[in-house]
């Protein structure tokens, strides 16, 4: 039963206390040290190992005050006793006699701190003490515990997504990854070692783009979604998108976390897309050419020509796909204009000619509200426009014709020069890298036109 000699209770402080100690007057003249110090104590004595670990399975203890030497029990097999219940209490051994040597191995074992019974004064300002440090220890043990049971809900999360998450550090060894990645990739638990890298997981030719983008993250810059081709572990690819930023440490870079996306099913759909934007595209260029008979396969190789100019220029893959499209059907306003004027063996009247030249604005017309992922209608709609403003329909200058129709133009002007038309023979190659050569800055793109002729001149490029 629990003793309570509270006697100014309002005014003391209670003290739950364990008394390891055999002898009832030296637990009685510890109370009373401790009602001096303004504790209002609630205890129990015991003396065996026993009666010991029963109190501490049935009761919550502030302090345990122990013994050394104990006819059926000692001050070290008590600390022992308490480091095996794994409960953090302090202890603090009181006894008659005890030596330097045996109070050092007092505190080595685990106790907090000790003292001679004839000098108890200042037990309670180490009581005071050993409990703020406790109650210190509980709220870091609560954080702690909170701090784990937010990671482990974090990991629970990211668990469930059907996303590969991943953290590598800054050489790129793999710290972290969920469930997700490992069934992407097709490895087990099993599989994963510090050593791995996260190139283990990439195809050999997208080393290069890694490492770069990598350091750009590291340093500081903004790396958008990039897309690579992925290596899974039976060898197998796959193509995904990962999206990614900095982790810190202080105010250092310690790594990157991120996200892969297999964009697999969104390619195949993509590529059935293109696929049948493609077949349409041609049908409308097809429509054209039946128009006007004598400039088949014009649209065909222009585009040809400015697909191989752009790709010189070392645009992206995208550009370069607009600007083959725009291309196929540049001249697919001339159905607006009519076919005797087309297919004219003369040169034509300036009337015609203006006839002619509404095609830009027509084909603009009829593409403006097709939702193309280029900037199709805009560069058939310029693909006439010169540098200089002296091209038609809005006379533009310089920058304001984008670089798209700045690559059709070339492409269309050479095309039309070494090839025949209805009112004269073909020039021939020649001819036409003269003129786009004499007029470089002055009406076509200087970039453009270098790229086209070194692709004929170095590279050996013909016309279809």
């Amino acid at each position: 039963m629990l003793k309570n000699n509270r006697t100014e209770a309002d005014q003391l402080k209670l003290l739950r206390v364990l008394i390891v100690e055999d002898n009832e007057d030296d637990a009685l003249l510890i109370i009373r040290e401790l009602k001096k110090t303004g504790y209002s104590p609630e205890y129990r004595q015991v003396e065996t190992a026993a009666e010991m670990h029963k109190s501490l399975r049935e009761n919550t203890w502030d302090i345990i005050l122990c013994d050394y030497n104990l006819p059926k029990f000692s001050g070290i097999k008590a600390i022992e006793l308490l480091k095996e219940t794994k409960i953090d209490i302090p202890l603090i051994v009181v006894s008659g006699t005890i030596g330097e040597e045996t109070a050092v191995e007092c505190m080595k074992a685990g106790a907090h701190d000790y003292f001679m019974k004839g000098k108890l004064s200042r037990l309670g300002q180490a009581i005071e003490r050993e409990l703020k440090e406790a109650a210190s220890r509980d709220k870091q043990r609560l954080a702690e515990k909170a701090l784990r049971d937010s990671e482990e809900k974090y990991h629970g999360m990211i668990d469930f997504l059907p996303i590969a998450i991943f953290e590598i550090d800054t050489q790129g060894a793999l710290i972290s990854f969920n469930k997700f990645a490992l069934e992407l990739f097709g490895y087990g638990e099993k599989d994963y070692h510090k050593d791995m890298n996260a190139l283990t997981f990439f195809a050999p030719e997208e080393e290069r783009k890694f490492r770069k983008n990598l350091q750009k993250v590291i340093g500081g810059s903004s790396v958008p979604g990039q897309e690579y081709v992925f290596l899974r572990k039976d060898g197998s690819t796959f193509p995904g998108l990962i999206f990614a930023s900095a982790t810190t440490e202080g105010d250092n870079i310690a790594g990157i976390r991120g996200a892969i996306i297999d964009i697999t099913e969104r390619k195949q759909n993509f590529e059935k897309i293109r696929k049948a934007l493609d077949a349409t595209v041609r049908a409308m260029a097809a429509t054209v050419e039946t128009r006007d008979p004598y400039t088949a396969g014009h649209q065909y190789r222009v585009a040809h020509l400015a697909q191989a100019i752009a790709a010189e220029m070392n645009l992206d893959e995208e550009q370069i796909e607009g600007i083959r499209i725009a291309a196929l059907i540049h001249d697919i306003g001339k159905i607006a204009v009519p076919a005797e004027i087309l297919t004219k063996p003369g040169k034509l009247t300036p009337l015609e000619y203006n006839l002619v030249k509404t095609h830009a604005q027509s084909g603009y017309d009829i593409l403006k509200d097709i939702e193309f992922p280029w900037p199709v209608a805009e560069t058939v709609f310029q693909h006439h426009e010169r540098l200089d403003g002296s091209g038609y329909p809005q006379g533009l200058e310089s920058e304001s014709i984008i670089l798209q129709a700045r690559i059709l133009a070339v492409a269309d002007v050479v095309e039309s020069i070494a090839s025949h038309r209805p009112y004269r023979p073909a020039l021939g190659i020649e001819a036409a890298i003269e003129e786009i050569y004499k007029n470089r800055t002055i009406l076509y793109d200087k970039d453009v036109v270098d790229a086209c002729i070194g692709l004929i001149r170095n590279k050996g490029y013909e016309l279809m």
